[in-house]
């Protein structure tokens, strides 16, 4: 493991938990795009609230986010159509990259990913310890020249069942799947290939 993934990952760590690996890596090719109904603005800081609340009341207006105009029938269903099309040529290319509805963990593991910013981090580290299992997202402003990790997911240890490196008959360089204890799944890929196999393996029980 890196010393600077420990560097990033430590300040996020709870007192006493012990770090057991990390990997830099990206959502797969093939992922299912989000759906529009499942779409919301993200969640402003302190700061833009801060800076929000001391503009005048019109621009205050402007600045808000509008609501969601309501899908006819026809609308949903050209929607879902376009999708389902959409959705079935990246798995035909890239596999399936998704198992379980978008309630199940791995598909609110996805969730998360779209909606924690207007724009979805290209970069994660996921960081298994020994209590929970971690998702940082490269918020580095463009003017930054080194990555700079904030915490996007968690869930219990417990809740992820294995990890499966280099799945059989997909050929994705650095591929693994995060299997969660529901069933469900996500593939990602490793910034590093080799990475994925040594991640897996160090994580295992």
């Amino acid at each position: 493991m890196k010393p600077e993934f420990r560097g990033q990952i430590g300040p996020h760590l709870w007192p006493g938990e012990e770090l057991i690996a990390a990997c830099e890596c990206d959502v797969a090719p093939g992922m299912p795009s989000q759906p529009l109904w499942l779409r919301k603005p993200p969640p402003e800081s302190d700061l833009e609230r801060r800076i929000k609340s001391r503009l005048p009341g019109p621009v205050q207006n402007f600045l808000r986010p509008s609501e969601p105009k309501p899908m006819g029938r026809f609308e949903n269903a050209m929607e879902s159509t376009e999708r389902a099309v959409d959705n079935g040529l990246l798995r035909a290319v890239h596999g399936k990259a998704l198992h379980g509805g978008w309630e199940s963990q791995a598909g609110q593991f996805l969730v998360t990913h779209y909606s924690a910013a207007y724009v979805p981090a290209v970069t994660l580290m996921l960081a298994v310890t020994d209590r929970r299992v971690l998702v940082l997202a490269d918020r580095a402003k463009l003017w930054q020249f080194k990555r700079v990790y904030k915490p996007q997911w968690e869930a219990p240890r417990a809740s992820v069942a294995e990890i499966r490196a280099n799945p059989k008959g997909l050929v994705q360089r650095g591929r693994f799947e995060l299997v969660f204890a529901d069933g469900s799944w996500i593939a990602l890929t490793a910034s590093v290939p080799p990475h994925a196999g040594r991640f897996a393996a160090r994580v295992e029980p």
